[in-house]
């Protein structure tokens, strides 16, 4: 007993940080450059980007230009430029200076570096954008700050921008607007069905199978929830506000750590409820499909916490679809068939033994 829990054990830790390896590794970190930046922008005062070409670049030429972002953090355009593109090749190190102009809607500067052969950014091969860096106000008071290594994300070039409007323009990209109403539809029909189960008591039923009816009403309660906010669209407006709270709270550009790691307990965590699953059936009295209506639940939760989440990995999964149905909303369904099988199966099961 002891060597199956230690193996369940490291099954489940093996299980969190592969996980992780393959969320950090989807991250698609640009490798070919490292920048050092200011941990702030001073209005009035110079700003230094300093880039750094790792030596497998090919001869090319550089620019980079500062954007503005408003305290929403999208970016709004253009700031300021460092000057016309100059040569550039593996190994160089580049020092582009801005002085940094008062705008009113400015919250955040983040500088914006492309690679391109004519040096014009509708020929640009590569491109990056520095995490945003807060915008201060003091004058000639305020100390301009020194340079740091800092984050660089991936930034689509005009090629890249103008493949992926094209993408989404073709038949059958955009999800389908039927898909949420169709969920909702299952989960209300999971829940009423749940509910019966529950609300079905036999005179000689057993302090056994009144903790079940326990059990089927809670799943019922929380399919009926999950069905308000399918159908409502809470649970964007739910994003959306820890998204704010994110950036209220400054980790907003660490978040990607939290999701990982809350990514990877999910997964560990199915597995977990897969192990127990595995064993309740073969105890006596123990109630299958009381235990398939717990996994196709549990299924459906998990995924949607994941997609709530919002990391790129899983947005990309999102953005997929096949005749408007994305890989995630149907795992998401899947969830809540077996669910809905499971409490019908439970149903015709007990009728059974009623007519008996």
């Amino acid at each position: 007993m002891t060597a199956g829990r230690a193996a369940a054990a490291a099954a489940l830790v093996l299980v969190f940080a592969a996980t992780w390896a393959v969320l950090d590794r989807s991250e698609h970190r640009p490798g070919w450059l490292t920048i050092e930046a200011p941990v702030a922008a001073v209005v009035g005062q110079p700003l230094e980007i300093r880039v750094t070409l790792k030596e497998s670049v090919e001869a090319t030429k550089i620019a980079c230009s500062l954007h503005r972002a408003g305290a929403d953090r999208k970016i709004r355009g253009y700031l300021a430029s460092s000057g016309p593109a100059r040569p550039a090749g593996g190994g160089g190190t580049y020092s582009f200076i801005f002085e940094v102009p008062e705008r009113e809607d400015m919250a955040f500067a983040s500088a914006i570096i492309f690679l391109s052969p004519t040096g014009q950014w509708r020929d640009g091969t590569r491109a990056v954008s520095t995490k945003l860096m807060p915008v201060k106000r003091g004058g000639a008071a305020m100390e301009n700050p020194g340079l740091e290594k800092t984050r660089v994300y991936h930034y689509m070039t005009a090629a890249e921008s103008a493949a992926a409007k094209a993408a989404e323009l073709r038949p059958g990209r955009r999800p389908s607007v039927w898909v949420h109403p169709v969920l909702g539809a299952l989960l209300l029909a999971a829940a009423a069905l749940c509910a019966s189960k529950a609300g079905r008591k036999r005179p000689d039923a057993r302090p056994e199978e009144t903790r079940e009816r326990t059990v089927w009403l809670a799943f019922a309660a929380v399919l009926a929830a999950s069905a308000v906010l399918e159908l409502s669209g809470l649970v964007g407006h739910l994003a959306a506000w820890g998204r704010r709270l994110a950036q209220e709270q400054n980790i907003y550009d660490v978040r990607k750590t939290y999701q990982k790691a809350i990514m990877a307990a999910v997964a560990a965590s199915a597995l977990g409820l897969f192990f127990l699953f595995m064993r309740a059936p073969r105890r006596p009295g123990s109630h299958r499909f009381l235990w398939w209506a717990g996994i196709g639940l549990a299924a459906y939760l998990a995924v949607s916490f994941v997609g709530v989440l919002s990391f790129h990995a899983v947005d990309v999964v999102r953005g997929m679809t096949w005749r408007g149905v994305s890989p995630f909303d149907a795992a998401r369904g899947a969830g809540v068939l077996v669910t809905l099988m499971a409490a019908i199966l439970a149903l015709r099961r007990e009728n059974d033994k009623t007519s008996t």
